[in-house]
């Protein structure tokens, strides 16, 4: 009885340990990481035509850290895309017809050839680009899988994203017109540096 009572002990000793191992090692983990908030949208929650004021995301150069996460905080209707490193702003713009890299003047219309599939504004389709973070898209029908739609795609919400690889990651608004305003940015992400982990 004594024997079983010592060895009960000495496994929640041993289980605590892990437990206190474990947090340690999470809140070194998250003392690590930085938080850095993006403007994807310039703060006008509208999604009318012409509304240019709006396509644009602030800083136009987001610099972070690896394991650092960018909240993309999303101003109306957006559509989030992060291209993986090595996918430039020019390889995106070679899969847009020339007759669609300019925005028409309603009430004209964007001709078929230009990603449209109905009433609503045309979405670039990565069409074989490495493609990092697929934002949720407020034109299409809701997400099934993570991440998961709020009540309407077009309210403001944020979208975090973790870097965990340095390199360079292009940021593009995938609603055609958006990306026409040149509603796109670009995440640096650098190696942490040794001492700042000491």
């Amino acid at each position: 009885m004594k024997a079983s009572r010592i060895y009960s002990a000495i496994c929640c000793l041993g289980s605590a340990a892990m437990v206190v191992s474990a947090a340690a090692h999470n809140q070194h983990w998250d003392r690590d990481r930085n938080v850095v908030t993006v403007a994807f949208g310039a703060g006008l929650n509208t999604a009318q035509p012409g509304n240019e004021e709006n396509h644009h995301i602030l800083p136009k150069v987001i610099k972070v850290e690896v394991g650092d996460v960018v909240n993309f905080a999303v101003a109306g209707l957006h559509v989030i895309r992060v291209y993986d490193r090595g996918v430039r702003l020019r390889d995106v713009r070679d899969l847009i017809p020339d007759e669609c890299e300019v925005n028409p003047i309603p009430p004209a219309t964007y001709p078929p050839q230009c990603f449209v599939t109905g009433p609503t504004p045309p979405v670039i389709p990565p069409l074989g680009l490495d493609v990092y973070y697929e934002g949720l898209n407020p034109l299409g029908p809701p997400p099934q899988t993570p991440p998961f739609a709020p009540f309407s795609l077009a309210q403001n919400r944020i979208e975090p994203v973790a870097f965990l690889e340095p390199g360079r990651y292009l940021v593009i608004c995938a609603v055609l017109d958006h990306f026409n305003d040149a509603m796109y940015a670009w995440v640096e992400v650098s190696r942490k540096d040794k001492h700042d982990r000491e």
